[in-house]
């Protein structure tokens, strides 16, 4: 009995091999190397005649029967992965995986034991291990199979883990990394009695450039632009992507105001020349505002807070110029008080919309659902999509009343369109972090049902990663009160935050949601195809449906199909609508009829 053990096929091809240190010697050029670790001879015999029996070209076994013997190995000879009995001579448990980490943390391992123990299995998998495998039970096509689904599913959690800390656009780390540089580099000033710099700067007038030449060209803008900057600092030093045109510069071992000045200037000299995007010169300026520890602060958040003021204060000054916070400076907070008024009047004014997005069925095209999505129709600034305030809302706690107000309005509107005879669909909803950890969360989102006489099964909502981090117990008992009221739950955004695999057993999701970066990714690159694919795998491995975001284009529609996705939405479908142009909509594409599909 095997358990995790993914059907991968593998085929295990005729080898010969030397008795005396069971090493099998492969003739193929692209041999897998495996390393058994292994103090009991006759197991050992029977590894190496399973792998023969399937007959294998493509494996390379190496045998040890110490958990020393297998660290020196690892330190001085490379392996694609490993075979590791849990009980030998100078290790036992899951210290022996713990000892194995410490030294080769990429290295997959397969866990070969005598118990067929499933929580020792679960243990097993969330100490490192990839795979685990009972003695005496399967044959070598199934341990050719876990060898190889070992191997892929490591490969997939190290780039789900890069994914966490880097931009997938520009390569360059992300705000967790950065929140992580950051403090880092405090800490090494505070000891050292150095200066340390922190940089925000933007792209001037950068959503004009993307509604000029579309977002796929602002895109490739993005790119070269990191790349221009990245040139302009040391190796020590940390650029970061903080997101649409946002990056952060951390300088450290800084002496002097003037270094950090030369830095700037060089960066802003960096972009003088045009950039070429679709055989068209792009011009670009930035704006950067700049705050040094320990002058501008002494913390994280207070640096972060003056630079961003110092940074506006450039971009209002007329931008394509530096500034370095100053005292003075502190009205730009008053303006930021002025926009948290501003959402406070709108919550009373009644200035909220929600806007809708059509969720379809990838193989039939048929629409199944809608997520809700929040808009402010600001008296001054018309339309404003929700990254540009639902952060403050979140920082300031307006995200709770103004989640209730989402949760009530999505769910009115989805029985106002049943009782318009339009055939049922179900409605998703996004929960904050805050609404999330709301005591009576659960009681609330009974109530709001009952009053808008919508069936439980007709609400999804939609949690991030970021909330399964928290109080494991608390998460699990909210989440499980919301399946037993009903409710349908998915992950959203799966592959931006942390990423972690063993959780998705603990949490009873009905649907996994991957960022629209994967959809990006797979169609420029064999390596984003994989993830794609490996991603709907593990989805599907767990019951869970799949839905991929951001879909925009016929060629990504296609390779999602292929990869047997279940859902999808994006702009190919349709972009977010009014209730009155979705309405329209939804008559036109009622839930039986078919989109374009390939």
């Amino acid at each position: 009995m095997a358990y995790n053990c993914a059907p991968a096929a593998g085929i295990i091809q005729a080898q010969e091999y030397d008795p005396k240190d069971f090493t099998i010697h492969v003739m193929a050029p692209n041999s897998i190397k495996v390393l058994l670790v292994e103090d009991n001879p006759g197991d050992a015999r029977l590894v190496r005649e399973l792998l023969i029996d399937a007959g294998a070209n493509e494996f390379l076994l190496e045998h040890t029967s110490t958990l020393h013997d297998a660290l020196d190995h690892l330190i001085n000879a490379s392996f694609d992965v490993m075979l590791l009995d849990l009980s030998l001579p100078d290790a036992h448990g899951m210290d022996t995986i713990k000892q194995i980490m410490n030294v080769a943390s990429t290295m997959p391992i397969v866990v070969l034991s005598g118990n067929n123990d499933t929580d020792m299995a679960l243990e097993a998998v969330q100490f490192g291990a990839q795979d685990y495998l009972v003695k005496g039970q399967g044959d070598g096509n199934l341990l050719a199979r876990a060898l190889h689904y070992a191997i892929d599913r490591k490969h997939t959690e190290e780039r789900l883990a890069y994914l966490a800390h880097y931009d997938t656009l520009t390569g360059l780390p992300n705000r967790i990394l950065f929140n992580d540089r950051l403090a880092a580099t405090l800490r090494h000033a505070e000891r050292h009695k150095d200066l340390a710099v922190l940089m925000f700067l933007d792209v001037d007038h950068f959503k004009d450039i993307n509604d000029t030449l579309g977002h796929s060209a602002g895109d490739t803008l993005l790119q070269d632009v990191a790349k221009r900057l990245r040139g302009c600092i040391r190796e020590e030093d940390t650029i970061a992507r903080l997101g649409g045109d946002e990056f952060t510069i951390i300088l450290q071992g800084i002496h002097h105001r003037t270094d950090a000045a030369n830095v700037a200037v060089k960066m802003l000299d960096s972009l003088e020349q045009p950039f070429v995007i679709n055989d068209e010169e792009v011009f670009v300026t930035i704006s950067i505002g700049i705050a040094s520890y320990p002058n501008c602060g002494r913390d994280a958040e207070t640096l972060i807070r003056n630079a961003d003021t110092a940074l506006y204060r450039a971009k209002s000054d007329g931008r394509n110029k530096y500034k370095f916070f100053e005292t003075e400076m502190n009205a730009i907070v008053s303006a930021r008080m002025k926009k948290t008024n501003d959402l406070r009047h709108a919550v009373q004014r009644d200035e909220f919309r929600l806007y809708y997005q059509p969720l379809i069925e990838t193989t039939t095209g048929n629409v199944f659902g809608m997520e809700a999505l929040l808009r402010w129709q600001h008296p001054d600034k018309g339309l404003l999509a929700a990254d540009e305030f639902v952060p403050l809302l979140e920082e300031t706690g307006l995200i709770i009343p103004v989640g209730e107000w989402v949760l009530q309005t999505a769910c009115r509107q989805s029985y106002s369109w049943q009782q318009a005879g339009l055939p049922s669909i179900y409605m998703s909803v996004n929960l904050s972090a805050r609404q999330f950890h709301k005591h009576d969360l659960v009681a609330r989102v009974a109530a709001t049902l009952q009053e808008n006489r919508l069936d439980p099964h007709m609400l999804q909502l939609e949690i991030t990663e970021s909330v399964l981090m928290d109080d494991t117990s608390t998460v699990v008992h909210t989440l499980e009160q919301m399946r037993r009221l009903g409710v349908r739950l998915a992950i959203d955004d799966f592959g931006t935050g942390y990423s972690s695999l063993s959780y998705l057993k603990q949490y009873p999701f009905d649907t996994l949601k991957f960022d629209r970066s994967f959809v990006q990714d797979m169609t420029t690159s064999k390596e984003g195809a994989s993830i794609v694919a490996a991603v709907i795998n593990l989805g599907h491995s767990i019951n869970m449906s799949v839905l991929a975001e951001g879909v925009e284009s016929q060629q990504q529609l296609s390779m999602l199909q292929e990869n047997n996705c279940d859902q999808y939405q994006g702009f190919l479908a349709a972009q977010p609508m009014s209730v009155r142009s979705c309405t329209q909509w939804l008559q036109g594409h009622p839930p039986t009829s078919r989109l374009s599909l390939a």
